[in-house]
């Protein structure tokens, strides 16, 4: 049995997802659907004339129908869809005028000369022609043209087998209905394929910007991305005075656990290690994969701040095993801190966090150093 609450929903959450441009069809479906849609005008109209008592247009409208549903279903399905198109849009420009020349002017359907307009650049850009703008152009010209010797033909001949004037009013009605129905959809599917190409293009843009700015293992910003980040953090401290800190983290026997667990279980500490930190900094810090197990935290806090940041993170790290295939990882980290001083250059202060991590390593790891002892000396004092 359907559920048709289901069956609601999914087509409410369809609609919607419809309006915000995120569905897509192809131009193959779209033709389809225009084609049949077309055709169906067609029968809508037969069945009018045949109660009017025009046998010429019933006539005429039942064999568009079915060249519409044989021919341009033909050529949508070998994918031919510039000939699907140029063939509907003659038959539209034909059975317009043929209707005029039976029917008389007042019976309104020139009025379709008008939507082909719109459906002159939906279509075009639906089948991504090269040339679609002169082809629209081009096909807007032609339905003008088309409107004008409609008009013309009204003003100079008479129509050959015209209808009673109220059937003459209710084709009207019909026709326009039909003609704003089509303009409608043509306007608001146009916006709908803007709306989806703008999200591809969007969600195009942010995997670029992923694989130029962020490490492809932890998705932390890369070393290129963090220079940038760093130097106006330096350009604001220069013009505003607005401090911050630097924090170098790096984890500890790392290559042991490659060792022993394997270089996978070494990306998945990597990752823990990533998520714990971006979970802990504030919105306007950035983080970055330094090189290699090394992570490099730019905190626009003083040091004061930034220590209680790193602090906590490091007994985050601490305090929660990785696990990886059924086995707890314990991993720690070890930090070293430099605040932002007017006059000092980037390298400067990463060579300051730099010592202080090396000193953390030195005196047991597992720690956040953000001065270095008395009379401590690095590799390159030695």
């Amino acid at each position: 049995m359907v559920d048709k609450r289901k069956t609601s929903d999914n087509f409410r959450h369809y609609v919607d997802a419809l309006m915000n441009g995120n569905s897509f069809f192809s131009g193959s479906i779209i033709y389809r659907s225009s084609i049949i849609a077309f055709a169906s005008v067609h029968i809508v109209n037969a069945l009018l004339f045949f109660f009017a008592g025009s046998m010429k247009m019933l006539a005429a409208n039942v064999v568009m129908s079915v060249l519409l549903l044989t021919y341009c279903l033909n050529m949508i399905k070998k994918e031919h869809l510039f000939s699907a198109m140029i063939f509907t849009m003659a038959e539209i420009m034909l059975i317009s005028t043929v209707s005029n020349v039976i029917l008389g002017y007042d019976s309104g359907f020139q009025l379709y000369l008008i939507a082909c307009v719109t459906a002159s650049f939906y279509f075009p850009f639906v089948i991504k022609n090269e040339k679609r703008n002169t082809l629209s152009l081009t096909l807007s010209i032609l339905a003008l043209c088309m409107y004008i010797l409609n008009y013309a033909i009204h003003l100079m001949i008479k129509p050959i087998d015209p209808v009673s004037d109220t059937w003459t009013k209710i084709l009207f009605v019909v026709n326009v209905i039909f003609v704003f129905m089509i303009m409608t959809v043509f306007s608001y599917l146009f916006v709908w394929e803007l709306l989806s190409k703008q999200k591809i293009l969007t969600l195009q843009n942010e995997q670029l910007d992923e694989l130029a700015n962020k490490d492809p293992l932890t998705h932390l910003l890369n070393r290129r991305c963090m220079n940038l980040k760093l130097n106006t953090a330096l350009s604001e401290l220069k013009k505003s005075g607005k401090r911050f800190t630097l924090v170098l983290g790096d984890i500890d026997d790392f290559k042991k656990v490659n060792d022993t667990y394997g270089h996978d279980a070494g990306d998945a500490v990597l990752v823990a290690v990533a998520d714990t930190i971006m979970s802990n900094v504030g919105t306007g810090d950035f983080v970055c994969r330094w090189g290699g197990e090394e992570i490099l935290i730019l905190v626009h806090e003083p040091m004061e701040a930034a220590y209680s940041i790193t602090e906590k993170i490091r007994k985050r790290i601490d305090e929660n095993p990785v696990t990886h295939e059924g086995s707890e990882i314990h991993v720690s980290m070890t930090f070293g801190i430099s605040e932002s001083i007017p006059g000092y250059r980037i390298e400067h202060l990463i060579q300051q966090a730099d010592e202080r991590l090396y000193c953390g390593k030195k005196s047991g790891k597992n720690v956040v150093i953000t001065k270095l002892p008395e009379g401590f000396k690095t590799d390159d004092n030695k």
